[in-house]
């Protein structure tokens, strides 16, 4: 299990914003995923759904000595989400450092709560207090990898020091060095600024800074308000894909790879088995989702590289109609099925001279063909029939007519 303290004692830097939406990100992966929410504020709380009227006990019940208020761990968890629970916050505890100023190991009481408890989860996200002191202590106590959000304004870089400096005093006092990274928020591409304040940042952090990049995007800000992650509320929007590109590049740092490896083995299966099959056809999703089934993956990874491979098919066959390729169009909003099938096919019905049906109830593909002249028709459901559209015809050996397509 790991455990990320999200801290920065700056406000408006997106540390709750981060806190909630990598956990959402990291459980739509599949990871099973705890917050704490460590802020008095209990903002990481009312952004997930949750109010004052609802938090009857919170993260203050796990760590009071105060016989008539202490609950275990397991009575404050709450379920959020498929993969993520959260432990609340309220306003008690800004009490709490009173309260345990006489006890020596007031800044491991976080740390002895994750670490005594056999808590089954993969990843524990902590959202601190905008502030340096006894609790966000204890969150870096706790914390294996601490993630420092920095927004891109003038004042980003103010006080970080301090926080560093905090982590090097841990790493005195009690031996404890967690791994400390850097992660650019509010990121605006469209200005000049927001590039020279990550530049800079950059420049500060080296080798510690993310690699992903936090861009402003309204979905954010619309999941808070809805109290979900952004990964439900809009998992197309920058604010998702962001966040889905920190879990997965933190699952790297952390060495996890047997999510790749299992999203490898579906895109071999997901390209083998429906290589042939148009993206544009119902049976490709279908087929696509049979095998994501089978694989037991997160359903938004899987739905993710189906349109990747789905984007992929389609420039590919881009590339296939400009070097030679031609289109079959049919209308035929009824039939079942449709193939195409001539000269160039040996007049064959199969899978690759089947045709793929649009919305707009027209059938079409794409066939590879050398110069020359084709005699063809359309296959509907079993009837052979020439093709409508093209007036070019000649008649067979049969007496029948085929339609004619000269390349």
């Amino acid at each position: 299990m790991k455990t990320i303290s999200i801290s920065n004692q700056k406000g408006g830097c997106a540390k709750t914003t981060t806190a909630i939406n990598l956990s959402g990100a990291l459980a739509a992966l599949g990871k099973k995923v705890l917050i704490i929410d460590l802020d008095p504020q209990a903002h990481a709380t009312f952004g997930l759904g949750m109010t004052n009227h609802t938090v009857d006990i919170s993260i203050y019940n796990v760590l009071t000595e105060n016989p008539a208020k202490r609950r275990t761990v397991y009575d404050c968890i709450v379920g959020i989400a498929q993969n993520l629970d959260l432990i609340p916050s309220n306003i008690l505890l800004s009490t709490l450092e009173q309260e345990l100023k006489d006890r020596e190991d007031a800044v491991s009481k976080l740390y002895n709560v994750i670490s005594m408890n056999k808590l089954t989860y993969d990843y524990v996200i902590i959202d601190c207090p905008p502030s340096l002191g006894f609790l966000t202590f204890n969150a870096l106590r706790a914390a294996d990898t601490v993630i420092v959000p920095i927004d891109m304004s003038a004042f980003s870089l103010m006080g970080v020091g301090k926080l560093l400096g905090m982590l090097e005093l841990i790493k005195l006092k009690i031996s404890h060095a967690p791994r400390v990274k850097a992660l650019a928020t509010i990121f605006d591409k469209r200005t000049k600024y927001s590039q020279t304040m990550l530049n800079e940042i950059k420049t500060f952090f080296r080798e510690q800074m993310l690699e992903t990049v936090i861009r402003t995007n309204v979905a954010l800000k619309r999941a808070a308000m809805a109290g979900v992650p952004v990964t439900k509320l809009d998992k197309d929007s920058n604010g998702a894909k962001d966040h889905i590109a920190l879990a997965k590049e933190l699952l790297q740092l952390d060495g996890d790879t047997a999510f790749e490896e299992a999203l490898a083995d579906v895109e071999k299966a997901l390209e083998k088995t429906i290589d042939s099959i148009p993206p544009e056809n119902a049976i490709f999703m279908h087929t696509a989702e049979r095998i994501a089934t089978d694989a037991v993956l997160p359903s938004l990874a899987v739905e993710n590289r189906i349109k990747e491979i789905a984007v992929a098919k389609e420039e590919a066959k881009a590339e296939t109609l400009d070097a030679g390729a031609r289109p079959f169009f049919v209308n035929m909003p009824d039939a079942k099925e449709v193939y195409v099938v001539g000269d160039f096919n040996n007049w064959k019905i199969s899978s690759e001279s089947r045709l793929a049906k649009l919305q707009d109830g027209k059938w079409s593909t794409n066939i590879p063909l050398a110069p020359g002249k084709y005699r063809y028709k359309f296959v509907v459901d079993g009837q052979w029939m020439i093709d409508s559209q093209n007036s070019e015809k000649e008649q067979n050996q049969y007496g029948t007519f085929d339609s004619i397509l000269k390349v």
